[in-house]
């Protein structure tokens, strides 16, 4: 189920801006200078859960994986209202979707699909913006 998360973190790996690269959520913490000690903008992705989407078939469960990309910028130009912040990020967060709308990253996956994010967190010039999508795949079970 969890066999993508490198593929995702590859494609959105070379995106104009993102001096910070892209890792692994677990990497993300809230800091007022840096995000776990990255240089920003940096992007943070992993798996956020996931559902059961049908489990009716014998031997095979359907299952929606939910992923997480977190764009993460620091603008300290307009600490208090945070608009620098969240212009910064604006691009960054539009060349995600762009790259994960509806992206399939392997022939057992199907295309990736934009779902209700977390809201962003905003402090001192820190933001963390979630974007969260879904991909969906079949898991053959044993019957014994």
């Amino acid at each position: 189920m969890l066999e993508i998360e490198p593929l995702i973190r590859q494609r959105l790996q070379d995106i104009p801006g993102l001096i910070g690269g892209v890792h692994g959520i677990a990497d993300l913490t809230m800091d007022i200078q840096t995000a776990a000690g990255k240089r920003l903008p940096a992007i943070f992705a992993g798996c956020d859960g996931y559902r059961v989407v049908d489990d009716s078939s014998p031997g095979a469960v359907r299952v929606a994986v939910r992923w997480l990309v977190i764009v993460a910028v620091r603008q300290v130009a307009d600490v208090v209202g945070g608009t620098d912040a969240r212009a910064a990020v604006s691009d960054i967060a539009t060349e995600v979707m762009s790259r994960l709308y509806r992206w399939q990253p392997t022939p057992q996956h199907q295309p990736m699909m934009p779902i209700q994010p977390p809201p962003p967190e905003y402090a001192s010039g820190l933001l963390l913006l979630p974007m969260a999508y879904e991909s969906y795949k079949i898991i053959l079970c044993r019957q014994e």
